[in-house]
């Protein structure tokens, strides 16, 4: 028969490597979650100003007549695979309801802060949505948030929602 001494040994270890192993967990899981808009370009931007900034995106012929989906994307982000799902949700809802649908590849812009993200233009060229597809691990919480905004909108309810914080896998633009 063991002694205490040896059972108390045994859980203190195995309490120590439950312990060391939930750290170790969530340590790489937090580097993996970066802010969306970790350099602040959306700081001071309003719903208004990142409409006109977009409508170089959307030809003239456009506003007035469809809603607009873009999609933002960096060459070589390994972030953009966690979209993919997101994005198609999005494309479809958009396509059966008559939206443009457009995707945008950068390198580098002045007010887009990170990528994948998206942004959901109204008929007068108005942003309802910007910001991530989602967050967290993966950016796949819920069904995320610009597909949320876009069922919401298609049932009536509108938003002009810019998304500046937000944690999950984003490549900075």
């Amino acid at each position: 028969m063991k002694s205490n001494i040896t059972i108390k040994r045994q859980y203190l270890i195995l309490s120590l490597w439950i312990i060391f192993t939930i750290l170790a967990f969530s340590y790489f899981i937090n580097a993996q979650l970066i802010n969306f808009d970790a350099n602040k370009k959306l700081d001071n931007i309003n719903h208004n100003e990142l409409s006109t900034y977009f409508s170089a995106y959307i030809d003239d012929k456009e506003i007035g007549g469809k809603q607009t989906i873009i999609h933002f994307s960096k060459p070589n982000c390994s972030c953009q695979q966690y979209s993919k799902q997101h994005m198609k949700d999005i494309d479809k809802l958009a396509f059966e309801n008559d939206f443009n649908i457009k995707n945008i590849i950068i390198n580098k812009d002045t007010i887009i802060p990170s990528t994948p993200s998206v942004a959901i233009i109204n008929k007068i060229g108005e942003v309802m949505y910007f910001g991530p597809y989602g967050q967290g691990i993966a950016c796949s919480q819920t069904s995320g948030y610009a597909q949320t905004i876009l069922n919401n909108h298609l049932k009536g309810y509108t938003a002009n929602i810019i998304i500046k914080e937000a944690k999950g896998c984003y490549c900075a633009v």
